[in-house]
């Protein structure tokens, strides 16, 4: 009797991360089926078209002439890749996580797994670490089709390693909006058109703000010193807020300047963080924002 009292007592075990029975259930039926290797084989292969392309295109006519164009070509091969893949992360984790909390609703299991030991946040963890994963996955194995650009010269381990941090930052925020969007809708359709609705709608704000800009920049070239300090501090924050217009920045400034955390602004006394480093601040922030109020919507929820 009073071991079967003590054990009501006792607190329920806890998961963290490495444990997680979610992350091992998710992973092991993606990679069991067929749905996980066609997404990598046609990641990989769309990126080795691309490549391929972009090489044929650059270099047909500069191989073994000019060096300095060959390193040229290598850059935008680089580049190229990198914004390929950015899109394509975009693409891929929103869709591997609009459904995670959403088709628990709708198949009438998500009550089933809330009167589990797991918490919310165990739960939240889970899904979004599975995903996290195999998106973490596709990454690496794109590394060689990166390093393809050591070839031609010009690009540096900086910036190799810059470009895999941007891709894994944005695959855990494009994971983790797609959650966001999957545990405050009840169907899986609608959190999927929210997720990418809102990725298309930062992108186009973002162009038309860059439009604004070009529009009017002599008005800012006629302002005060204080203004265009102002005015070039907001428009440097906005931008680095997107991972394509980060990558990009953060690659010619690289070249230009050969600094990887401070940029000195042209004919003004001011010094900018690199766009890499204010992107990570705003996507952890981002991230942390969204997994809490996940949570919270979960607990609000409980049966």
């Amino acid at each position: 009797m009073e071991k079967t009292t003590s054990s009501l007592h006792e607190k329920p075990p806890r998961w963290n991360w490495m444990n997680n029975p979610i992350i091992a259930k998710e992973l092991k039926g993606r990679m069991r089926g067929r749905q996980g290797f066609i997404i990598l084989t046609a990641y990989l292969g769309l990126l080795s078209l691309v490549i391929y392309g972009v090489y044929t295109y650059t270099i047909q006519n500069t191989y073994y002439r000019d060096p300095g164009l060959l390193q040229q070509a290598g850059k935008q091969v680089f580049l190229i890749v990198v914004l390929l893949e950015i899109i394509l992360t975009g693409f891929i984790g929103p869709a591997l996580t609009a459904g995670a909390i959403s088709s628990e609703r709708e198949r009438q299991t998500f009550d089933q797994l809330r009167i589990s030991l797991l918490s919310a946040k165990d739960i939240v963890i889970g899904k979004l670490g599975a995903s996290v994963m195999y998106l973490l996955l596709l990454i690496v194995a794109a590394i060689p089709l990166q390093s393809l650009a050591f070839f031609l010269g010009g690009v540096g381990m900086a910036e190799v390693l810059i470009s895999i941090w941007i891709l894994t930052l944005s695959a855990v925020n494009f994971c983790t909006l797609g959650l966001y969007f999957s545990s405050i809708n009840k169907r899986t359709s609608i959190a999927t058109t929210l997720s990418y609705s809102t990725l298309v709608i930062s992108v186009l704000i973002l162009g038309a703000i860059a439009y604004i800009v070009a529009e009017n920049s002599y008005l800012m070239s006629s302002s005060s010193t204080e203004i265009q300090s102002w005015t070039l501090n907001f428009l440097w924050t906005i931008f680095s807020t997107n991972p394509f217009s980060a990558a990009v920045i953060s690659e010619f400034m690289l070249v230009e300047e050969q600094s990887l955390f401070l940029i000195h602004a042209p004919d003004l006394p001011l010094s900018l963080l690199s766009p890499w480093i204010l992107y990570s601040m705003f996507s952890v922030t981002m991230t942390f924002l969204m997994i809490r109020l996940i949570v919270f919507y979960l607990n609000r929820h409980e049966p």
